[in-house]
């Protein structure tokens, strides 16, 4: 009895399989030579849905399983091939052989000629079709610079003077700067089907998102494993690398992604920094101090995604998302070294600091996501949870030498500082989607909670032994609860769509310092409206009119009140105290023959964040501080032109011309408040060219321009940066190898001030902006396949660094 049921259970999956048929067969060419890579759709009738698919290999191969034996319509394509679509039953087509034959005028064309990208208006919105163009080469990062409305400045992404939130097939991303940017170069642009630029968002993409860039990959029915390497090495005055892998699979229900990648770095920053402090009178001059500030930064940073995409049915999936971010043993090497002269600027002292930090961080972020179709009209429910944890460890040992200009000792400084912090943060959210009197209605809530615990133990070090400081020790508890719901509706009326939402958010905080015994206790309730509107005339004038409510919550570490020593005397500081920030966005544009844009905006903030400086005159120190100014106030004016110029030279050129004011609380000075203000321009032109007749050989130039700009009290001037790379794909476009330069002329980088009442500071930082590129990567598997690249994130990540 016992084997009859051991043999009926090992029986029993042989004979669910056997119930599935396959067809198998090769592909030749006219030669009788095999030909990789075909794709594969397989139709339940002729055009219907494409149902399974199969990419061949090498030898030309293929094999199509899960089948029944009944008749299926199916196509065979392939670049520069004549379509073979066949009627097979797997009941009779044990083996089949499939003869391609070239179309020659399609590759002449092919040869000569790239597809132009595209751009589709909507409201809010701005969609760049770039599948199959000449400019899906290279990294994704690289595509986003070539996208119109999207500035690229080193690591650092803007839209409309704005850091946008990013999207990868609409999940939200964050990471740092420079992991956002290790992420989207290992994404190949030839994977990428669009980017939406949404500089009004809907309702739906909660209430801080400003504005969003949505990356939009493309899917492909076709089955297989792609996968790639990719090598990286940047020359300035280190050496930096970037080592990464991306692997793709996908069969009939499931999809998975992974990649990983390592960036062993050094990088050098030097600053020359000038403080000039007052007497009492606030008029005369006390002491300057002129100094160069020097750091070396170490690090070897790790980053590890994972995505999972399960087909339940064909009404229900299921998509799990993880990201792992490792970057242990990150140090800093700082060195300091000044004088301090008299107000006749007679040389009085000197000093130097040497300062050690050593940061160890962690980031572990998961997401699932269930998504079930209600009906045939679209109508859908999605539900996602996340859980992210970020843990930050640092250390600091500072030691400054005062003496004479003689070299007398005259006064020593010594402390050591260990600081942690602890954060979790845990969101849920349900999304409804339905088509209303055929317009799109959505409608959602979510909560977050976050939990962020952050220590720090001070030590004044005499004669090297450490003495615990509490007066300059604390512990920062902070919890936070977001309740939040939306309603939006797109709809088209005639000449006219229309996209408006609300959305509402009820906020609780609590910040507790308990050495400080600062208790910051904070509930509020906002309203975010929305609605954006465009009228088309006709296909070559478009008109626009938006406008948009936000709120910009404070970063977990700004509202940390523990310090960062640059030196003794200059010293980095939270805020507990620091509130929201809201904002509201008007905007009208026109838009003329799908090339030209003109929109004029003008934003409004009250209580904007900001770092400022303020220097205490009677103790010669410097205080950088996290606060909420007064108001800023934004006038902008941009023209931009993006199209073909020819089929071999792609122009993109955008300006912009602004008027910035804001007002801030002047707590060092005997005035209450003071106002900046400026008049400034942008201007970048970006040109993508095609070197070669087959397109293997592309090369990309760009020249930025930014005049004078204010961020707080500081004043930045006028920067110009031009780059210029070459892409070479060999090996049938298996491989390819890149070379460019960042900053060719060394002009990124530029003095800033601060000068006000009785404040009177400067810095000229000079990273490492010129520097020389050269990178190699290799695809291996079906490279044609496209992939599911993404990775979850939450709002609420967005202010961990």
């Amino acid at each position: 009895m016992k084997k009859g049921f051991l043999l009926l259970f090992f029986m029993f999956p042989l004979v669910l399989f056997s119930q599935d048929a396959t067809i198998e067969g090769q592909i030749i060419d006219a030669n009788n030579q095999p030909i990789s890579f075909v794709n594969i759709l397989v139709y339940e009738k002729a055009g219907s849905q494409a149902s399974s698919g199969a990419v061949s290999d090498e030898d030309g191969s293929f094999s199509i399983s899960n089948l029944q034996n009944q008749d299926y319509y199916i196509e065979f394509s392939m670049v520069g091939f004549t379509i073979v679509s066949k009627t097979l039953n797997p009941s009779n087509s044990t083996f089949i052989t499939i003869t391609l034959t070239e179309n020659v005028e399609e590759l002449e064309e092919t040869v000569i000629r790239a597809k132009a990208p595209s751009i589709k208006r909507e409201p809010g919105k701005l969609v760049f079709n770039v599948e199959n163009t000449s400019l899906s080469t290279g990294d994704s990062f690289n595509l986003l610079s070539k996208t119109p409305g999207v500035i690229v400045l080193g690591n650092t992404i803007q839209v409309k003077k704005t850091r946008p939130i990013i999207y990868i097939n609409d999940k939200r991303v964050y990471l740092s700067s420079s992991e956002l940017a290790s992420l989207l170069q290992s994404m190949d642009a030839s994977n990428i089907k669009s980017i939406e630029v949404i500089d009004n968002p809907s309702a739906k993409y909660g209430a801080e998102a400003t504005s969003v860039l949505n990356i939009i990959t493309s899917k492909a029915v076709s089955v297989g494993y792609k996968g790639n390497i990719n090598t990286t090495w940047e020359q300035a005055v280190f050496s930096k690398y970037r080592f990464s892998t991306s692997h793709f699979y996908k069969n009939d229900w499931l999809n998975a992604y992974a990649s990983y990648s390592f960036s062993p770095r050094k990088d050098y920053k030097e600053d020359e920094n000038y403080i000039r402090f007052f007497n009492p009178d606030n008029i005369s001059t006390k002491s300057i101090w002129e100094s160069k500030f020097e750091k070396v930064t170490r690090s070897k940073a790790h980053q590890g995604n994972v995505i999972l995409d399960f087909t339940l049915n064909e009404k229900n999936s299921l998509s799990f998302t993880s990201t792992i971010m490792v970057s242990p043993n990150k140090t800093f090497d700082n060195k300091v070294n000044g004088e301090i002269m008299d107000g006749q600027r007679q040389l009085d002292s000197i000093f130097k600091t040497v300062s050690y930090l050593e940061n160890d961080a962690t980031n572990l972020s998961f997401n699932l996501e269930h998504t079930v179709e209600l009906d045939e009209e679209g109508t859908k429910l999605t539900t996602s949870v996340n859980y992210i944890s970020y843990d930050n460890a640092q250390t600091q040992e500072l030691n400054t030498d005062y003496k004479l200009p003689t070299g007398e000792l005259t006064n020593n400084v010594n402390f050591f500082t260990d600081a942690n912090q602890d954060s979790k943060i845990i969101t849920g959210q349900t999304d409804f989607n339905k088509t209303i009197s055929e317009g799109d209605f959505e409608t959602g809530i979510k909560y977050s909670y976050i939990n962020t615990e952050s220590g720090l133990d001070f030590f004044d070090i005499e004669n090297n032994i450490p003495e615990y400081i509490e007066a300059h020790s604390d512990l920062f508890i902070y919890t936070e609860s977001i309740y939040a719901a939306y309603i939006n509706y797109v709809k088209k009326f005639g000449k006219w769509n229309i996209n408006a939402g609300l959305r509402g958010e009820y906020t609780d905080v609590i910040g507790d310092s308990k050495s400080l015994g600062i208790i910051n206790n904070q509930d509020y309730f906002d309203l975010f409206p929305s609605v954006s509107a465009l009228y088309s005339k006709d296909e070559d004038h478009v008109f626009g009119a938006s406008y948009r409510k936000t709120i910009q919550r404070p970063r977990y570490q700004s509202l940390n009140p523990f310090s960062y020593f640059v030196t003794d005397n200059i010293v980095n500081n939270g805020n507990p105290n620091l509130g929201p920030t809201i904002k509201d966005k008007y905007m009208l544009s026109y838009y003329l023959k799908n090339k030209w844009s003109f929109e004029a905006y003008y934003i409004y903030k009250k209580d904007p964040l900001a770092v400022l400086t303020f220097q205490d005159n009677e103790n010669s120190a410097t205080q950088n501080i996290d606060a909420n100014i007064i108001n800023d106030i934004n006038f902008s004016f941009d023209i931009s032109y993006y199209s073909p110029i020819y089929s071999w030279w792609y122009l993109s050129v955008y300006t912009s011309t602004f008027y910035i004011e804001n007002e801030f609380y002047a707590l060092a000075s005997p005035q209450e408040t003071y106002k900046n203000d400026t008049f400034g321009f942008y201007a970048e032109i970006y040109s993508g060219f095609t070197l070669s007749k087959d397109g293997t050989l592309t090369s990309d130039l760009t020249a930025t321009y930014i005049s004078d700009m204010i961020l707080g009290s500081l004043d930045y001037k006028n920067q110009f940066i031009t780059s210029i790379s070459f892409r070479k794909s060999i090996w049938k476009n298996r491989a390819s190898i890149t070379v460019g330069v960042d900053d060719i002329f060394d002009t990124n980088n530029i003095p800033v001030t601060s000068r006000y009442y009785n404040q009177d500071n400067s810095y000229f930082a000079q990273a490492e902006s010129r520097l020389l590129r050269l990178g190699f990567k290799y695809k291996f598997g079906n490279y044609k396949l496209r992939n599911n690249t993404r990775t979850k994130k939450t709002d609420e990540e967005n202010r961990l660094n």
